[in-house]
């Protein structure tokens, strides 16, 4: 009866510390289906080539919080134009910036031009929001796993592919914070 008992107890401590694990995991996430997640991809860019730049803004801030690098380096160049949003420089940089977490060329290079344009006190500021999104937005705060790949089935890597953390049947999408911008 007692080594019942200890293995019932036992049993009961890891399923609660599972279940604490599970749920501290997906805190602040949405759960969606693959095809749900595609489907917002593909609504923001088919937005973003049909002009509808109001559209195509706020699909693309969902899929940018969610961890999506293209997601986020559209959005920063949005910002950065004016389309969708007011024209925010600082933002666009921000945002741009998290996309450059992943060693894919164009993300750098636009960022490198933006920053050799900036005085060292826009920089400083710059610098600042960047970090915040990161810290809200980055790989690591959004557990997205992203990798290079080549859009035209040779051996450039020239797009990136980033995939959500799994849960079961679903996809874990971080949620945007409120005071996103």
């Amino acid at each position: 009866m007692k080594k019942t008992f200890v293995r019932l107890t036992v049993a009961l401590a890891f399923a609660a510390s599972g279940a604490a694990l599970a749920a501290s995991i997906a805190e602040g996430f949405d759960r969606v289906l693959p095809g749900d997640w595609r489907s917002m991809l593909l609504k923001a860019k088919r937005a973003y080539e049909g002009k509808r730049y109001d559209e195509a803004f706020a699909a693309f801030q969902r899929t940018a919080c969610a961890g999506d690098k293209e997601s986020q380096s559209a959005l920063g160049r949005m910002y950065l134009l004016g389309q969708g949003a007011p024209r925010d420089d600082l933002t666009g940089y921000a945002w741009l910036k998290v996309a450059a977490e992943v060693n894919q060329r164009g993300y750098h290079a636009i960022v490198e031009k933006i920053e050799a344009a900036m005085t060292p006190e826009q920089r400083r500021i710059a610098d600042v929001e960047a970090r915040r999104l990161i810290d809200n937005y980055g790989l690591r705060a959004t557990n997205m796993s992203c990798n290079l790949a080549a859009t035209q089935g040779g051996h450039i890597l020239d797009s990136v592919v980033c995939a959500p953390r799994e849960d079961g049947p679903n996809l874990l999408l971080k949620r945007c914070v409120a005071e996103v911008r």
